[in-house]
């Protein structure tokens, strides 16, 4: 959904992951949780630094994610452009 080329934005899910999450009214504890119940234990800061594009993420995880949230895998990739300050794009 916010697609940023370079500024060290390690993943494009996160910020779709974490709309959906709270779409859903899921916690990150609670997503914490349902993640480990399917196979796949990450931490409520490793849901975070994921959510906040810190951290890049394993195909396998996204599956997860998806499956957590009962959504098809490519709504987490369903991107809009963003529009990046000639400031930002530069600083990158």
């Amino acid at each position: 959904m916010y697609y940023k080329d370079g500024c060290g934005v390690l993943n494009v899910v996160g910020p779709k992951l974490k709309s959906l999450r709270n779409s859903k009214n899921i916690s990150q504890t609670e997503f914490s949780q349902l993640c480990k119940e399917k196979g796949v234990k990450r931490s409520v800061a490793t849901i975070s630094k994921i959510e906040n594009q810190l951290r890049s993420v394993y195909d396998y995880e996204v599956q997860i994610f998806a499956d957590v949230l009962e959504i098809p895998i490519d709504e987490l990739y369903a991107l809009e452009t963003m529009d990046v300050d000639d400031e930002v794009q530069n600083a990158c």
